[in-house]
Protein backbone atom coordinates (compact mmCIF):
# COMPACT_ATOMS: atom_id res chain seq x y z
CA UNK A 1 0.00 0.00 0.00
CA UNK A 2 2.58 2.45 0.65
CA UNK A 3 4.39 1.76 -2.20
CA UNK A 4 1.05 2.53 -4.19
CA UNK A 5 1.06 5.39 -2.63
CA UNK A 6 4.49 6.75 -3.27
CA UNK A 7 3.35 5.70 -6.78
CA UNK A 8 0.78 8.41 -6.98
CA UNK A 9 2.29 11.07 -4.94
CA UNK A 10 5.09 10.52 -8.06
CA UNK A 11 2.51 10.92 -11.26
CA UNK A 12 1.25 13.57 -9.25
CA UNK A 13 4.25 15.78 -8.58
CA UNK A 14 5.13 15.06 -12.37
CA UNK A 15 2.02 16.37 -13.69
CA UNK A 16 2.46 19.37 -12.06
CA UNK A 17 5.98 19.98 -13.00
CA UNK A 18 4.84 19.44 -16.73
CA UNK A 19 1.68 21.17 -16.33
CA UNK A 20 3.90 24.04 -15.14
CA UNK A 21 6.61 23.98 -17.90
CA UNK A 22 4.14 23.49 -20.66
CA UNK A 23 1.99 27.17 -19.36
CA UNK A 24 2.93 28.94 -22.41
CA UNK A 25 2.24 32.15 -20.76
CA UNK A 26 4.33 31.08 -17.14
CA UNK A 27 7.06 33.42 -18.56
CA UNK A 28 4.46 36.89 -17.87
CA UNK A 29 3.43 35.76 -14.36
CA UNK A 30 6.48 37.52 -12.32
CA UNK A 31 5.72 40.87 -14.21
CA UNK A 32 1.71 40.40 -14.10
CA UNK A 33 2.19 39.90 -10.53
CA UNK A 34 4.38 42.83 -9.96
CA UNK A 35 1.95 45.07 -11.96
CA UNK A 36 -0.86 43.76 -9.93
CA UNK A 37 0.19 43.91 -6.38
CA UNK A 38 3.49 46.10 -6.52
CA UNK A 39 2.40 49.18 -4.64
CA UNK A 40 5.86 50.20 -6.57
CA UNK A 41 4.29 50.29 -9.55
CA UNK A 42 1.64 52.96 -8.02
CA UNK A 43 3.86 54.73 -7.40
CA UNK A 44 5.70 54.67 -10.52
CA UNK A 45 2.30 56.03 -11.93
CA UNK A 46 2.05 58.72 -9.46
CA UNK A 47 5.88 60.02 -9.79
CA UNK A 48 5.55 59.76 -13.84
CA UNK A 49 2.27 62.07 -13.89
CA UNK A 50 3.49 64.40 -11.34
CA UNK A 51 6.43 65.10 -13.70
CA UNK A 52 3.99 64.85 -16.00
CA UNK A 53 2.33 68.07 -14.27
CA UNK A 54 5.42 69.93 -13.36
CA UNK A 55 6.44 70.26 -17.09
CA UNK A 56 2.96 70.97 -18.41
CA UNK A 57 2.74 74.42 -16.07
CA UNK A 58 6.08 74.91 -17.31
CA UNK A 59 5.06 74.87 -21.39
CA UNK A 60 2.00 76.93 -20.45
CA UNK A 61 3.66 79.35 -18.50
CA UNK A 62 6.60 80.06 -21.06
CA UNK A 63 3.81 79.69 -23.83
CA UNK A 64 5.83 76.88 -25.13
CA UNK A 65 3.69 76.20 -28.56
CA UNK A 66 2.30 77.56 -31.37
CA UNK A 67 -0.84 76.21 -32.14
CA UNK A 68 -3.37 75.15 -29.77
CA UNK A 69 -1.84 73.11 -27.13
CA UNK A 70 -2.23 69.24 -27.15
CA UNK A 71 -0.98 66.35 -25.25
CA UNK A 72 -1.09 62.41 -26.95
CA UNK A 73 -1.32 59.77 -24.52
CA UNK A 74 -1.84 56.19 -25.34
CA UNK A 75 -4.53 53.90 -23.52
CA UNK A 76 -3.48 50.57 -22.69
CA UNK A 77 -1.10 49.77 -19.93
CA UNK A 78 -0.98 53.99 -19.48
CA UNK A 79 -4.75 54.77 -18.72
CA UNK A 80 -6.32 51.11 -18.53
CA UNK A 81 -4.91 48.51 -16.68
CA UNK A 82 -5.43 45.16 -18.99
CA UNK A 83 -3.51 42.99 -15.62
CA UNK A 84 -6.62 41.10 -15.50
CA UNK A 85 -6.36 39.60 -19.42
CA UNK A 86 -3.00 38.72 -19.18
CA UNK A 87 -3.33 36.96 -15.72
CA UNK A 88 -6.46 35.03 -17.51
CA UNK A 89 -3.96 33.94 -19.63
CA UNK A 90 -1.61 32.22 -17.60
CA UNK A 91 -4.49 30.78 -15.69
CA UNK A 92 -5.83 29.40 -19.09
CA UNK A 93 -2.31 28.42 -20.33
CA UNK A 94 -2.77 30.55 -23.59
CA UNK A 95 -0.93 33.20 -24.88
CA UNK A 96 -2.48 36.68 -26.60
CA UNK A 97 -4.75 35.86 -29.26
CA UNK A 98 -6.68 38.27 -31.40
CA UNK A 99 -10.40 36.25 -30.01
CA UNK A 100 -9.75 36.46 -26.08
CA UNK A 101 -8.58 40.24 -26.34
CA UNK A 102 -11.78 41.27 -28.55
CA UNK A 103 -13.83 39.38 -25.67
CA UNK A 104 -11.62 41.20 -23.28
CA UNK A 105 -12.00 45.03 -25.29
CA UNK A 106 -15.98 44.48 -25.11
CA UNK A 107 -16.55 43.86 -21.66
CA UNK A 108 -15.03 47.18 -21.16
CA UNK A 109 -14.21 46.73 -17.34
CA UNK A 110 -10.14 48.01 -17.59
CA UNK A 111 -9.67 49.94 -14.26
CA UNK A 112 -7.24 52.91 -14.43
CA UNK A 113 -3.72 53.20 -13.95
CA UNK A 114 -3.26 55.46 -11.04
CA UNK A 115 -3.24 58.97 -11.28
CA UNK A 116 -4.05 59.03 -15.20
CA UNK A 117 -7.62 60.29 -14.16
CA UNK A 118 -6.72 63.06 -12.42
CA UNK A 119 -4.06 64.06 -14.79
CA UNK A 120 -5.85 64.13 -17.78
CA UNK A 121 -8.56 65.94 -15.81
CA UNK A 122 -6.12 68.46 -14.93
CA UNK A 123 -4.84 68.43 -18.44
CA UNK A 124 -8.40 69.60 -19.52
CA UNK A 125 -9.09 72.04 -16.77
CA UNK A 126 -5.69 73.93 -18.06
CA UNK A 127 -7.56 74.29 -21.42
CA UNK A 128 -4.68 71.82 -23.20
CA UNK A 129 -6.88 69.14 -25.50
CA UNK A 130 -5.99 65.85 -24.44
CA UNK A 131 -5.80 63.00 -27.80
CA UNK A 132 -6.22 59.21 -27.32
CA UNK A 133 -3.84 57.14 -29.81
CA UNK A 134 -3.99 53.63 -29.12
CA UNK A 135 -3.17 50.51 -31.03
CA UNK A 136 -6.41 48.53 -30.33
CA UNK A 137 -8.14 47.86 -33.22
CA UNK A 138 -10.92 50.49 -34.99
CA UNK A 139 -13.70 47.66 -34.38
CA UNK A 140 -12.60 48.35 -30.35
CA UNK A 141 -13.73 52.06 -30.54
CA UNK A 142 -17.30 51.35 -28.71
CA UNK A 143 -16.01 49.41 -25.95
CA UNK A 144 -12.90 51.27 -25.59
CA UNK A 145 -14.67 55.15 -25.44
CA UNK A 146 -17.44 53.26 -22.69
CA UNK A 147 -14.35 52.34 -20.25
CA UNK A 148 -12.65 55.35 -20.79
CA UNK A 149 -15.89 57.39 -20.07
CA UNK A 150 -17.69 55.44 -17.24
CA UNK A 151 -14.05 55.51 -15.56
CA UNK A 152 -14.36 59.66 -15.72
CA UNK A 153 -11.71 60.24 -18.16
CA UNK A 154 -12.40 63.46 -20.05
CA UNK A 155 -12.54 61.73 -23.38
CA UNK A 156 -14.71 62.69 -26.63
CA UNK A 157 -15.15 59.80 -29.16
CA UNK A 158 -14.02 61.56 -31.98
CA UNK A 159 -10.77 62.54 -29.81
CA UNK A 160 -9.85 58.28 -29.85
CA UNK A 161 -7.60 57.63 -32.83
CA UNK A 162 -7.34 53.56 -33.14
CA UNK A 163 -5.38 51.52 -35.06
CA UNK A 164 -7.10 50.89 -38.92
CA UNK A 165 -4.10 49.50 -40.93
CA UNK A 166 -0.69 50.26 -38.93
CA UNK A 167 0.66 49.65 -35.87
CA UNK A 168 3.15 52.90 -36.29
CA UNK A 169 1.61 55.96 -34.69
CA UNK A 170 3.02 58.44 -36.63
CA UNK A 171 0.45 58.73 -39.35
CA UNK A 172 -2.30 59.35 -36.77
CA UNK A 173 0.53 62.29 -34.46
CA UNK A 174 0.83 63.75 -38.07
CA UNK A 175 -3.10 64.38 -38.29
CA UNK A 176 -3.38 66.23 -35.11
CA UNK A 177 0.26 68.43 -36.01
CA UNK A 178 -2.25 70.33 -38.12
CA UNK A 179 -4.36 71.93 -35.45
CA UNK A 180 -2.29 71.48 -32.54
CA UNK A 181 0.70 72.08 -30.62
CA UNK A 182 1.65 68.30 -29.26
CA UNK A 183 3.45 69.79 -25.71
CA UNK A 184 3.71 66.19 -23.90
CA UNK A 185 3.35 62.45 -25.26
CA UNK A 186 2.44 59.95 -22.41
CA UNK A 187 2.47 56.03 -22.87
CA UNK A 188 4.34 52.84 -21.63
CA UNK A 189 6.33 51.46 -25.27
CA UNK A 190 8.78 53.90 -27.23
CA UNK A 191 6.32 54.09 -30.33
CA UNK A 192 4.02 56.66 -28.33
CA UNK A 193 6.65 59.34 -28.31
CA UNK A 194 8.64 58.75 -31.47
CA UNK A 195 8.29 56.77 -34.84
CA UNK A 196 12.21 56.92 -34.44
CA UNK A 197 11.37 53.92 -32.28
CA UNK A 198 9.60 52.40 -34.82
CA UNK A 199 10.71 48.14 -35.09
CA UNK A 200 13.35 49.16 -34.10
CA UNK A 201 15.77 46.50 -32.47
CA UNK A 202 17.17 46.09 -28.79
CA UNK A 203 20.26 47.50 -29.21
CA UNK A 204 18.88 50.47 -31.29
CA UNK A 205 16.43 51.24 -29.15
CA UNK A 206 18.52 51.35 -26.28
CA UNK A 207 20.69 54.24 -27.88
CA UNK A 208 17.81 56.31 -29.10
CA UNK A 209 16.89 56.35 -25.70
CA UNK A 210 20.65 57.90 -24.44
CA UNK A 211 20.25 60.23 -27.41
CA UNK A 212 16.87 61.37 -26.30
CA UNK A 213 17.73 61.67 -22.61
CA UNK A 214 16.87 65.31 -22.06
CA UNK A 215 12.83 64.41 -23.61
CA UNK A 216 11.90 61.73 -20.75
CA UNK A 217 10.26 63.18 -17.62
CA UNK A 218 9.35 66.33 -19.54
CA UNK A 219 7.71 66.15 -22.69
CA UNK A 220 7.97 61.96 -23.13
CA UNK A 221 6.42 60.81 -19.75
CA UNK A 222 6.64 57.05 -19.48
CA UNK A 223 4.47 54.52 -17.66
CA UNK A 224 5.85 50.88 -16.16
CA UNK A 225 4.76 47.71 -18.37
CA UNK A 226 6.76 44.54 -18.19
CA UNK A 227 3.72 41.82 -19.47
CA UNK A 228 4.55 42.86 -22.75
CA UNK A 229 5.25 45.26 -25.57
CA UNK A 230 7.75 46.12 -28.42
CA UNK A 231 10.42 45.95 -25.96
CA UNK A 232 9.47 42.06 -26.20
CA UNK A 233 9.04 42.11 -29.66
CA UNK A 234 12.44 43.60 -30.52
CA UNK A 235 13.56 40.58 -28.96
CA UNK A 236 11.95 38.66 -31.47
CA UNK A 237 13.47 40.60 -33.99
CA UNK A 238 9.37 41.55 -34.07
CA UNK A 239 8.36 38.42 -36.25
CA UNK A 240 5.59 37.00 -33.77
CA UNK A 241 4.85 33.82 -36.10
CA UNK A 242 7.70 32.18 -33.89
CA UNK A 243 7.03 29.20 -32.23
CA UNK A 244 6.44 29.61 -28.43
CA UNK A 245 9.65 27.36 -28.20
CA UNK A 246 11.70 29.99 -30.75
CA UNK A 247 10.57 32.81 -28.61
CA UNK A 248 11.72 31.25 -25.06
CA UNK A 249 14.97 30.66 -27.12
CA UNK A 250 15.47 34.03 -27.82
CA UNK A 251 14.20 34.94 -24.80
CA UNK A 252 17.30 33.77 -22.69
CA UNK A 253 19.58 34.41 -25.00
CA UNK A 254 19.49 38.01 -24.10
CA UNK A 255 19.92 37.03 -20.82
CA UNK A 256 23.04 38.36 -19.64
CA UNK A 257 24.71 36.72 -16.76
CA UNK A 258 27.99 37.36 -14.72
CA UNK A 259 31.25 35.51 -15.31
Amino acid sequence: MKNVLMIIALVLMSSCASSDKDNLARYTESSTLWIQNGAEVRALAYQAFNTGKVYLNRVLRKKMYKLKPAIVVDIDETLLDNSPYQAKNILDNRLYNSKDWKVWIDLAQAKAVPGSIDYLNYVRKRGVKVIYISNRKIRGLDATYKNLLELGFPVKRQDIYLRTTTSNKEERRQKILKNYTIVQFIGDALGDFSEDFHKKGTNDRNILVDKMRGQFGTKFIVLPNPMYGDWEGALYNYEYSKTPQQKEKLRMRHLYPHN
